[in-house]
């Protein structure tokens, strides 16, 4: 469980940095104003302020916002304009903020004591790193494909998570207020 998580919050967290270094890219093929440009980069961890929003700790929700989060990277992938790709990173920052309110709840649950401290700490420890490859990712992507990629990339990666987070998360134990 505490792999599953930590896969998501990867995730989640090279998303929130990858576009610091192909803003540029995307802003002339899209043609997007600086106005947008700005939306386009902040957008994503305003939208992550949505982990302050109550969400039961539900498997169900955590596998509903992880297919969210697909299919808003999907849609930004195939963005006509910077309007609609502005409107997906902020689907994918309130999806991502889904995921991890419902899965700290899930493993709150499921953790007591001196255990949930290790199933909080180590997934929080994986935004790390994974906000220092994003760019670096972002960057490489852009380089030898497309920005297009960096969103569609998420796709399978996200299938992925949806295997892990369905196989090694059990459903909620009912949590005593």
């Amino acid at each position: 469980m505490i792999v599953a998580l930590s896969l998501c919050v990867a995730l989640f967290s090279a998303n929130w940095t990858v576009l610091y270094v192909i803003q540029q890219a995307i802003s002339r093929d899209l043609h997007l104003t600086p106005a947008a440009g700005v939306w386009l980069i902040y957008i994503y961890p305003a939208a992550l302020l949505g982990v302050l929003i109550p969400v039961k700790g539900r498997l169900s929700v955590v596998l509903l916002g992880l297919a969210a989060f697909g299919l808003t990277s999907a849609a930004g992938a195939f963005a006509a304009n910077g309007t609609m790709l502005v409107t997906c990173r902020a689907g994918q920052g309130l999806a991502a903020a889904i995921v991890v309110r419902a899965g700290f709840e899930l493993a709150r649950a499921h953790f007591r004591g001196t255990q949930w401290w290790p199933a909080l700490v180590i997934p929080l420890a994986m935004a790390i790193p994974a906000q220092i490859v994003g760019p670096v990712l972002g960057g490489f992507i852009t380089d030898h494909l497309s920005f297009r990629w960096v969103f569609l990339i998420n796709v399978p990666l996200v299938v992925i998570a949806v295997v892990a987070v369905a196989l090694f998360t059990p459903p909620a134990r009912a949590i005593n207020p």
